[in-house]
């Protein structure tokens, strides 16, 4: 990828900050002021609206403030061009690796990661094995951690295709700029995010095999709870746990305060892999749905994100995703993973035992 040209930012001064947008090239700044007491406003729209995440310590459940940077970052339009496609890249041959390591193995029989790091990894569930979800999507959403270096260049630091979490949060704050600062997003050429929610919805529509869709939480504390209720209010969807569920012969269905009952096609799950089916997984589970699973392996319910997503995003895996982008797409990985060293392979365990104390090293089971 190529280094950062101008990296748009910000500057304090009297009564507030002025943000610059980048100049693409072009040798100028346009020049936007965000006052003290726009800042003010801001922080009072947040507090006031409750966007809040659950932290559960000493046995305590607590609803705390989102922390929210008030002043933007701002990332120039030829930069996010270039994350946008590296990232779908990344997205792409991670799904196609999804598809192979639960069907064909290609990739395990032409050794470009070696078996033990799939088949010793809890994440890999042979329960799924040879199942296909609706129109083979295994990663309709994916939240990938970038980190931008001293000199520009951006690194991705992990995948999580699993049950990605904070989609809430940007738009919430987009949602407060554009109620309390409203010229500052008019003015400045901001690329639209709030239709986030249709667009998920629209996901989940596109692999709905018949009936309504719905979003799946695990309940009141867990700690992204406002953002389910706030997606599922969005998408205009019902807000469901599982005992909302049930499941009749072939069939997934929501039943309602009222005992009317609907199929549904689409459960958007925020519930980790172990605890979504008490039948298959782990049987103490009572937020999961009995016998989703069986539903799921007929095809007449499709699961966002699919199930068994945790094997891609898996720490040992991630050493070899742009070897995994190379073998599945045959390109050049757009965005570099950030340095890595994996002792199973001489060479990098030469480099770590002889720089001990200046490796970074994202440290695994296998290591």
């Amino acid at each position: 990828m190529q280094k950062t040209q101008q990296r748009g930012h910000s500057r304090r001064e009297r009564g507030g900050y002025v943000v610059l947008e980048p100049d693409g090239g072009a040798g100028k700044n346009r020049e936007f002021k965000l006052g003290y007491s726009d800042l003010d406003r801001l922080k009072a729209y947040l507090n006031r609206y409750a966007i809040t995440f659950g932290l559960f310590q000493d046995n305590t459940f607590e609803d705390r403030l989102f922390p929210f940077g008030t002043v933007p970052r701002v990332i120039g339009p030829w930069e996010f061009d270039t994350l946008e496609k590296g990232l779908r890249q990344r997205v792409h041959a991670l799904n196609l690796f999804l598809l192979d390591i639960y069907h064909e193995r290609k990739v395990l029989k032409d050794k470009i990661i070696p078996e033990e790091f799939v088949f010793s990894c809890p994440a890999y569930l042979p329960e799924v094995y040879g199942l296909r979800p609706p129109a083979d999507v295994y990663a309709h959403l994916s939240g990938i951690d970038l980190v931008q270096a001293a000199d520009g260049t951006w690194y991705i630091l992990e995948d999580n295709l699993r049950v990605p979490s904070g989609a809430s949060y940007p738009l919430i704050a987009r949602e407060a700029y554009h109620t309390v600062c409203p010229n500052l997003i008019s003015d400045m050429p901001v690329r639209e995010s709030r239709d986030y929610p249709q667009m998920l919805g629209r996901v989940m529509e596109d692999v709905n095999p018949g009936g309504i869709s719905v979003v799946l939480s695990p309940g009141r504390y867990n700690a992204a709870f406002f953002e389910h209720s706030y997606l599922a209010e969005k998408m205009g969807v019902p807000l469901v746990f599982g005992s909302d569920l049930e499941v009749d012969g072939e069939y997934l269905y929501f039943k309602d305060v009222g005992g009317h009952r609907a199929r549904v096609g689409a459960v958007y799950r925020r519930l980790s892999d172990e605890y979504l089916d008490p039948m298959v997984f782990e049987p103490d589970s009572i937020i999961g749905v009995p016998n989703i699973m069986s539903v799921y392996r007929k095809g007449n319910v499709s699961i966002v994100n699919a199930v068994g997503n945790g094997i891609a995003d898996d720490k040992g895996i991630y050493y070899f995703v742009p070897a995994l982008i190379k073998y599945y797409l045959g390109e050049e990985a757009i965005l570099r993973n950030a340095p890595t060293y994996l002792p199973f392979f001489e060479r990098d365990r030469k480099h770590v035992l002889q720089n001990p104390t200046c490796v970074p090293m994202f440290c695994t089971e296998k290591t």
